[in-house]
């Protein structure tokens, strides 16, 4: 049966940029052609004539509260600034049910990096511990605006670089198609920092004055600032009044799969995406009245680009194209978003922005890319295209006008798992895995941590700033105190889950070591083992198979070396390391290696990062984006400053034995962290079993929500609570009731706090029908192997559906809560019906109803 795809609208916007703070100052700028790009005072310290487009406005955080606004790095001002701009455009800041179900996307390329400039600047007297807690991790923006604003749909943060907003924005846009809500929020937010600016400046790729797209002398002008839209489903804007701005038609994105940086020199891949979201949206290239371009000003993007257009549109001589980097720089992470409203600003004013700086075309440039004037023009239909390093693109199409374009269709489709690849420290491949648990699950011996000297010296001198500033008692209490035995280098015991003796090529077609790291490898091998399961075979087929990734901390020894190069000159950082150190780094190898080139996207939203890209791969194939999408998570063991400081906060359990890994324990001492990768590949199950594939279980349904309570860590009941909302939501999603779950599969860390959020939420969804549902946890197996810890439970769980049996939970001895029926001993059950549930370390919580 078809489904009507349901009208997207924008409700609201919220600008930041170098030209203006609100919107309505915004379109005077760009109506006046105001240029914002100038010298860099800031950077100026480092580099020769150093440009940018910087944001200088004060920001107004005059109603927060003086210790959240010292949390909070400029990626999480500005983007509880343009999102609270957006709501209140919208007519829902104060719209308290809406809230509650209204999810948030961030698109950021360099997020949770401020915290850490001291280290890099070389002024660590200058570090906040307070902004390291709050505003240090990846996708901490999403947790503090998310919290700031009162939104509890649940988040996402989305790190394809120069692509991640408008992949922000497509994201938001699907979960409305599905029902996930009736709005939701779409951020991007990009603070330019040294290692950002000192990576394209020793690329080479910065123009001297400013950026001519398409003409004059190539480079390009970086820029920084934030953007937000509220997208709201059509009926429910009109039925309470709503001023509409413009609808999102439909988005695609798409994969190179050829190059770290370069783009596919037959812009395969920017053909592939333009065409896509036409046909998503039920258009023809005949329809699109202009294209918003990415026209980076670069002679390899802007001959690329012409060229993909010259390719996609029949009469492209007639077509208007235009670049608005020359306005407001290369905003990377929030490009596309700031673009994209500066289109709504204008365009229903039938002002075409123009290419500023425009001179003299280059060579293979020679379209009508509306030279230095506006051109008046009443628009209706436009794109906007956007594309990144690691080959991803991305392609939005928008109308002016609402209501105008007819709706498509799509045949909703079931999700089935088809293929299951993992690898960790007890086993390289699925079946070693499931055998060491189906056996008894003996300990392994774990690897022994020794931090690099650059490493320990940096930690010394933090530590000593810390104590001095009497910071460490601030944040953790005045109890606190470090002792020398206690430090992750003097403490014998302290060793992490490791892979050892791996082969790559043993698992391996084609293996290139000397791009691979250590993380991407693990990825590969997992993807490898998901698609032979599957018996899926890559012939010249790629654009029919997409891959969503979830990160936690990332290629951290390549991001290790970018960093340590940045000191004592920034001048003369690595730039080998620099594409690497990208969150969607991992993908890009993964992608190059095996030809993946359909929908691409990097989620980086940290713990259990995979189940939010669990989620979007159920989208993307539940309404027929795709035939087939690999999602799943990486991690490698690193010792990084990370790993460092969380062993001295207590977070990690320092200890030399895997069986004291006590998850649900009594006395709860921190997670082990641990290394490893899980792949699964999902389709609609008649696909898969045409191809003679075997379907290993179907995904029924999920639930999503984020706690509002970020800044508070003893407010877990509001925690708890918030998982209880995702899991009622999965099993309404799934259309069936807490009695009809077989078994519950936690994924707690093993700390006390993320223990009785997972325990009081299933205590709460299942003591009326249900409490004595098996509840199991199978993290101390492999060590805590944040990005895809879900995904690893979730390999099990197939197993117990397949042989009938659930595996006891290792190693506990006395468990913390006699209410909940923890699998104590292997249990023969009938297993048809079980409910996955996990959490980001920024209270973002999923739960998934599994059916066998």
């Amino acid at each position: 049966m078809k489904t009507s795809r349901k009208r997207v609208v924008i409700t609201g916007m919220g600008i930041l940029s170098s030209l203006a703070d609100n919107i309505q100052d915004f379109r005077q700028a760009l109506l006046e052609k105001r240029r914002g790009v100038a010298d860099s005072e800031r950077f100026s310290q480092w580099f020769e004539h150093a440009r940018a487009a910087e944001v200088l406005h004060d920001i107004d955080d005059g109603e927060l509260p003086e210790e959240i606004v010292a949390s909070l790095d400029n990626a999480a001002l500005w983007a509880y600034k343009v999102g609270k701009d957006a709501l209140n455009q919208a007519g829902l800041a104060q719209h308290r049910q809406c809230l509650e179900e209204m999810g948030l996307i961030v698109g950021v390329s360099s997020a949770g990096t401020e915290a850490f400039l001291p280290l890099f600047e070389q002024r660590v007297q200058d570090f906040s511990l307070r902004k390291a807690v709050y505003s240090g991790a990846f996708s901490s923006c999403c947790s503090s605006v998310s919290t700031l604003l009162g939104l509890k749909g649940g988040v996402e943060l989305v790190a394809t670089a120069c692509t991640a907003s408008p992949n922000a924005v497509g994201m938001a846009f699907d979960y409305i198609q599905n029902g996930k809500g009736k709005a939701m929020l779409a951020v991007g937010t990009e603070p330019i920092y040294l290692p950002t600016f000192a990576g394209f400046y020793a690329l080479n790729v910065m123009h001297p004055d400013s950026c001519s797209p398409f003409s004059g002398q190539s480079g390009m002008s970086i820029g920084e600032g934030a953007g937000a839209i509220v997208l709201e489903e059509y009926d429910h804007a009109v039925a309470r009044g709503a001023t509409l701005y413009g609808e999102i038609l439909s988005y695609a994105t798409s994969c190179d799969a050829y190059h770290e940086t370069g783009p596919d020199p037959r812009a395969s891949g920017a053909v592939q995406v333009m065409l896509k979201a036409m046909e998503n949206a039920g258009v023809t290239p005949e329809q699109i009245d202009y294209v918003n371009a990415h026209g980076t000003g670069t002679e390899a993007n802007d001959q690329i680009e012409t060229l993909a257009m010259k390719k996609v549109f029949p009469q492209v001589e007639k077509l208007l194209i235009s670049s608005t980097k020359s306005y407001f720089g290369h905003n990377i992470g929030a490009a596309g978003i700031v673009e994209l409203i500066a289109c709504l600003v204008t365009l229903p004013e039938k002002q075409v922005l123009p290419t500023l700086n425009f001179s003299t075309a280059r060579p293979n440039c020679d379209l009508d890319y509306v030279p230095n004037d506006f051109r008046q023009k009443d628009i209706n239909i436009f794109m906007k295209n956007n594309y990144a390093f690691g080959g991803n693109n991305c392609c939005m199409i928008v109308s002016t006008r609402p209501g105008s374009v007819p709706v498509t269709s799509y045949e909703a489709k079931r999700v089935a798992i088809s293929g299951i690849g993992a690898l960790s420290a007890i086993g390289h491949n699925i079946n070693e895995i499931l055998e060491h648990i189906n056996e008894g699950g003996k300990a392994v011996e774990l690897g022994g941590v020794v931090f690099p000297d650059d490493t320990l010296h940096e930690a010394r001198e933090l530590l000593d700033v810390l104590v001095k500033t009497n910071q460490l008692n601030e944040i953790y209490g005045d109890e606190y105190a470090i002792r020398a035995c206690q430090l992750p280098e003097e403490e014998v015991n302290f060793k992490t889950f490791q892979i050892n003796a791996l082969e790559p090529r043993k698992h391996l077609r084609r293996f290139d070591p000397r791009k691979a790291t250590r993380g991407g490898t693990f990825a590969l091998i997992a993807l490898s083992e998901a698609l032979t399961q599957a018996k899926r075979k890559i012939k010249r087929d790629g654009e029919t198979l997409g891959m969503v990734m979830g990160m936690s901390r990332g290629p951290q020894e390549t991001t290790y070396k970018y960093l340590q190069s940045l000191k004592p000159d920034p001048r003369k950082v690595r730039t080998s390391e620099f594409p690497g150190s990208l969150m969607n780094a991992i993908a890009t190898f993964c992608g190059i290696s095996e030809g993946v080139k359909g929908y691409t996207t990097t989620l980086a939203t940290g713990e259990n990062a995979a189940l939010g890209a669990l989620t979007y791969g159920y989208e993307i194939i539940r309404q027929q984006l795709q035939p087939q999408v690999l999602v799943g998570g990486a991690d490698e063991y690193f010792p990084s400053m990370s790993l460092y400081m969380d062993a001295v906060a207590q977070k990690i359990h320092m200890t030399s034995e895997a069986s004291d890994y006590q998850i649900y324990g009594e006395e709860a001492k921190g997670y082990v962290p641990g290394e490893g990768a899980c792949m699964l590949l999902l389709e609609d199950p008649q696909a898969a079993a045409a191809r003679g594939a075997e379907v290993l279980a179907e995904i029924a349904g999920y639930g999503k929500s984020c706690s509002n309570s970020y800044f508070d860590a003893s407010q877990t009941d509001e925690k708890s609570s918030a998982l209880s909302l995702a899991i009622h939501r999965a099993l309404t999603d799934a259309g069936i009731t807490a009695n009809d779950i077989d078994l519950v599969c936690g994924t707690s860390n093993g700390s006390a706090e993320s223990a009785k959020i997972e325990i009081d939420a299933i205590y709460a969804s299942f003591h009326q029908d249900n409490l004595q549902v098996p509840v199991v946890n199978y993290n101390a197996f492999f060590g805590f192997v944040a990005s895809c810890a879900g995904l690893l439970n979730l390999a099990v769980i197939l197993d117990c559906i397949k042989k009938q049996s659930v595996p006891a939970i290792p190693y506990t001895r006395t468990f913390i809560d006699q209410r909940i029926n923890f699998v104590r001993q292997p249990l023969q059950r009938a297993i048809h019906t079980v409910l996955l549930i996990g959490a980001t370390e920024g209270g973002n919580y999923y739960a998934f109803v599994i059916k066998g």
